[in-house]
């Protein structure tokens, strides 16, 4: 089966990589011609806790974006793993917009809210599909470490398991067992809504905290001002929630603290992109929260104060 990886990061290539030494054809897609250059002159290495996985130059397959849509006009792949941030999400309409008429299957992994509506207008004929994952990976050059086995979810809004099965559900089910294949833990979900809503939560307190303080997510629950400031968000989220009518679990500030320890050595993406000088997800992710707040008469407060704080930041970075 042919896969596309857009976006050759620590994630991409973690998926693109196992899913490749599982016997699928996979191609990546890098924002640059030097970025695809240096995966097929460098090959890549997978670290886990019981094995090395060394893919060599020959067996990848890397070409910039720009090459995409005449690459699939000529030889369609099944499915398209979109791993790209929030902030290359216009980037990547602009790029695939040749296949506006096409019917592509796009499983999307990016943090925050926006992204689904945006893709829906520009491929209206394509299959969606959310993908919550708990899976955490670093890349240091051609070497990708990854930091324990997650849990990968696929799911639409009109899955409804135990009914009889469409033709999109089947590929969306097809997807959940590739990547079982290939090594992750996958199903597909009918609350997948739920766990969306459940990691933007997640993503509103350790993202930006995170960033703020450089520190990895572990030390934000061992200072009890640290906690407080967790509290005032988590408590604003909840009233916002709940206006909106989303219920999620009640135990959602245990499963809060219980990330901060699984993830302890971890640097978000956010505190990533900051120290690098790049674009946050911040607008996606607690500017979302601001604009459901509004939308149900309420107010973000502390939400809109981060959102200010990380927009905010001086774009070379902080050091």
């Amino acid at each position: 089966m042919i896969i596309d990886i857009v976006g050759a990061g620590a994630l991409g290539l973690l998926y693109g990589g196992k899913l490749l030494m599982a016997g699928n054809q996979v191609r990546f897609w890098t924002r640059t011609t030097a970025q695809a250059d240096l995966l097929s002159l460098d090959g890549v290495t997978i670290m886990e806790r019981d094995e090395e996985i060394h893919i060599l130059p020959d067996q990848i397959q890397a070409k910039p974006i720009s090459e995409l849509t005449d690459t699939w006009k000529n030889l369609p792949g099944e499915w398209l793993l979109l791993m790209v941030k929030q902030t290359g999400i216009d980037d990547f309409i602009h790029e695939i917009s040749p296949l506006q008429d096409h019917m592509l299957n796009i499983a999307c992994f990016q943090n925050g809210m926006g992204h689904l509506e945006k893709l829906q207008a520009a491929l209206s004929k394509s299959l969606l599909c959310s993908a919550v994952t708990t899976e955490g990976a670093k890349r240091a050059q051609s070497q990708v470490t990854r930091a324990g086995a997650g849990e990968t979810r696929l799911g639409s809004r009109n899955i409804h398991i135990g009914a009889s099965i469409s033709i999109e559900e089947e590929r969306i089910y097809t997807l959940s067992r590739l990547l079982q294949q290939a090594g992750f833990d996958c199903t597909v979900s009918n609350e997948i809504d739920k766990l969306i809503y459940r990691k933007l939560l997640i993503n509103a307190i350790i993202n930006p905290l995170t960033a703020l303080w450089r520190i990895p997510n572990g030390e934000l629950i061992i200072n009890e001002d640290r906690k407080k400031l967790m509290r005032k968000l988590y408590d604003e989220i909840l009233v916002i929630f709940s206006a909106s009518e989303i219920k999620l679990d009640e135990d959602l500030w245990e499963q809060l603290i219980s990330v901060c320890r699984s993830t302890a050595t971890n640097t978000s993406s956010m505190l990533a992109d900051v120290l690098a000088g790049r674009g946050t997800e911040v607008g996606s992710i607690n500017g979302h929260i601001v604009r459901m707040a509004q939308k149900s008469g309420l107010a973000a407060p502390t939400h809109e104060i981060l959102l200010h704080l990380i927009q905010g930041m001086q774009s070379e970075g902080v050091s």
